[in-house]
C-alpha cells in the first residue's frame, strides 16, 4: 500500500474520529444486522460469540478499535434480498447495518462507512463454469470475446447493472440457487469476487458437482463493498468508520482478509500472476468511491 495513500488515510481517519467524538461519547451504540434464520446461531446450536463470518468479525474488530461502546446484535430472519435490506435500513426497521456493493443510489439514500471491507478485491471477478465451457473461456482475449458468455447474478445485485453496462447478457436468480442454475445450463458463467470464489465453490460442489472454477481469466471493474447504515444512525456509522480506518492503518484489516476462513482459500489457492485480466467499467460508481478505491484498493 503506497505511503501517499496511507498518509491520506491518516488524515481522513482523524477527521472521522473527531466527527464521532463530537457526538455524545457517553452513549452506547448498537449494531443490528440481519442473520439467516438457518445459521447455526439462529438454530441455537452455538452462542453468538462463536459465530464467525468475515463481515461480522470485521465489525467486531472495528467496534473494538472505534473508541466507543458498541454492541452487535444479530436479528434472525429469512435472509432478505439486497433491495429488501435497503428498505429495512431506510426506516431502521429491525436492522440498522448491512454490507453490500455500492452504487450512487445507495450512497445517496444510506450512510456508507467509506472503507471497502474487502480492499477492492470484490471487483476482480473470476468465474464458475461448467467444465465444457472452460476450453472456450481459455481462448478469451478481449472483452468482446467475453461478451459471448451469459452471466448469472443475484436479484438486486448492483453488479447486474455493471455487467449490462459492459455489454453482457445477465440472468437473475436468488443467491442460494445460482450455482444450481449454472449447473442446469441457465447461463454460462457465474462471476464471483476474488476473495470469495474458492470458499464458495467448495460448498457449492455438494449441490452442483458439475461446476468448476476458471483460474485463467478474470473481469475487473472497481466495485467496493461497504458497511451501510440507516440514515437514522450517523453516530454509529462514524464510530464504525473510525474503527475500520484504524484497522486498515495498523494492518489488521488486511491480515484478517488474508487469514479468515472465508477469504483465505482464495488468497492461498489462486495465483494472481497467472490470471489474464479483462478490464471493464463501472460508470455508476460515485466519484467519492473512485477516490476511496485509489486509496484502499489492492488492485488499483
Amino acid at each position: 500500500m503506497a505511503s501517499a495513500a496511507l498518509a491520506l488515510f491518516l488524515g481522513i481517519g482523524q477527521s472521522a474520529q473527531s466527527t464521532a467524538t463530537a457526538q455524545d461519547a457517553s452513549s452506547d451504540l448498537e449494531v443490528t444486522l440481519p442473520m439467516d434464520h438457518q445459521s447455526a446461531y439462529c438454530q441455537g446450536q452455538i452462542p453468538w460469540e462463536q459465530h464467525s463470518e468475515y463481515h461480522i468479525d470485521l465489525l467486531r474488530l472495528s467496534a473494538r478499535l472505534s473508541g466507543r461502546d458498541i454492541t452487535i446484535t444479530p436479528v434472525c430472519m429469512d435472509y432478505p434480498t439486497e433491495e429488501r435490506r435497503i428498505s429495512m435500513l431506510l426506516t431502521a426497521s429491525q436492522i440498522n447495518t448491512v454490507f453490500f456493493g455500492t452504487s450512487s443510489n445507495r450512497e445517496e439514500k444510506l450512510l456508507p462507512a467509506y472503507v471497502p471491507i474487502y480492499l477492492g478485491t470484490t471487483g476482480l471477478r473470476l468465474f464458475m463454469a461448467r467444465p465444457e465451457t472452460l476450453p472456450a473461456l481459455r481462448e478469451v482475449e478481449t472483452i468482446d470475446d467475453l461478451r459471448t458468455f451469459s452471466m448469472g447474478q443475484g436479484l438486486g445485485w448492483p453488479d447486474s447493472a455493471i455487467l449490462i453496462e459492459n455489454g453482457f447478457t445477465v440472468a437473475d436468480g436468488r443467491y442460494k440457487t445460482l450455482h444450481r442454475m449454472l449447473g442446469a445450463n441457465r447461463f454460462d458463467l457465474y462471476p464471483r469476487a476474488f476473495w470469495q470464489i474458492i470458499g464458495e465453490w467448495t460448498w457449492m460442489q455438494s449441490q452442483a458437482p458439475n461446476i468448476a472454477v476458471s483460474r485463467d481469466i478474470a473481469l475487473y471493474y472497481p466495485q467496493p463493498i461497504y458497511f451501510f447504515f440507516s440514515p437514522t444512525t450517523p453516530a454509529l456509522r462514524d464510530a464504525i468508520q473510525t474503527g475500520l480506518e484504524r484497522a486498515y492503518s495498523n494492518g489488521m484489516l488486511l491480515e484478517l482478509l488474508k487469514s479468515h476462513p472465508e477469504t483465505a482459500p482464495s488468497f492461498n489457492g489462486l495465483d494472481l500472476g497467472s490470471i489474464r485480466i479483462i478490464h471493464g467499467t463501472n460508470k455508476n460508481l460515485p466519484e467519492k468511491s473512485r477516490q476511496i478505491m485509489k486509496q484502499y484498493g489492492l488492485f488499483e
